[in-house]
């Protein structure tokens, strides 16, 4: 366990000396400061405006900072040459595995916290109110990013880096919006394409589950906490479904 954290905390330490989630939290709060401006208006229904841009700009910006992270982990390594002194340690290719996917899930984690945080100042500046969904919704972003990192890194493993950030950030799009596409085009179909579209449907994970920002946009109630509790397991499910197809694939594949 001891190398798989030492591994992590490398891991967390390069994502940080690369400045990009910093570039990001500075985009982030330049958009919702401006968009927060509106407020100096008394517009009506300003508030929900003001949160519903930052909560879709931290989202993705949290998104893509995870993504970019995780798709270059084992490629650079494997690409510089630095896996090689690192397994004679000797350190196993499973502890490598687990050492990437923790640091990516940590220093992801980190910047949802971070994109929380100066939302939360930018809302009090701006009289914006903030109820507790707000850290409900906070929380479950942060079990969101582990399911995502751990797609990255296992596609990192089958295609090419440039791909792989295409391909994880199209799928995390997917995964976020599927469910209402394909509830709406369901009666349409017939056959095959009903019979994929409801494969994919069950066999993918619904990241839109662990979404809370609409309904602190809209002031809708808490979920109650055994909620919050089984999405957390059905992350976890899915994070450790990923991480064994990663974990397998970096085992038999030739370095």
């Amino acid at each position: 366990m001891e190398k798989i954290l030492k591994i992590a905390k490398v891991s967390v330490l390069e994502s940080f000396r690369r400045k990009d989630p910093y570039v990001v939290l500075l985009l982030a709060a330049l958009v919702v400061f401006g968009a927060g401006l509106f407020s100096r208006f008394g517009t009506e229904g300003v508030g929900k405006f003001v949160k519903d841009i930052g909560f879709t700009v931290t989202g993705v910006l949290s998104v893509l900072v995870c993504v970019v992270a995780a798709a270059r982990q084992l490629p650079t390594e494997i690409q510089n040459r630095t896996l090689y002194p690192l397994l004679a340690k000797p350190v196993s290719r499973v502890q490598v595995f687990l050492g990437k996917f923790i640091g990516v899930g940590v220093m992801a984690s980190a910047v949802v916290v971070l994109f929380f945080a100066e939302l939360y100042v930018l809302f009090k500046l701006l009289g914006v109110p903030v109820s507790i969904v707000f850290f409900h919704a906070l929380y479950l972003r942060v079990v969101a990013m582990w399911i995502i990192a751990g797609l990255t890194l296992t596609l990192s493993l089958f295609t090419t880096q440039g791909a792989n950030v295409t391909i994880s950030m199209l799928l995390a799009v997917a995964m976020q919006t599927f469910a209402n596409a394909i509830v709406t085009v369901r009666t349409e179909l017939e056959g095959w394409g009903l019979r994929f579209i409801e494969t994919v449907y069950w066999l993918l994970p619904h990241l839109e589950l662990f979404d809370l920002t609409k309904r602190e946009v809209h002031g809708w109630p808490a979920p109650p906490l055994w909620v919050l509790a089984a999405l957390t397991a059905y992350g976890a499910l899915y994070s450790l479904l990923f991480m064994s197809v990663g974990m397998r694939r970096f085992q038999v594949r030739n370095l």
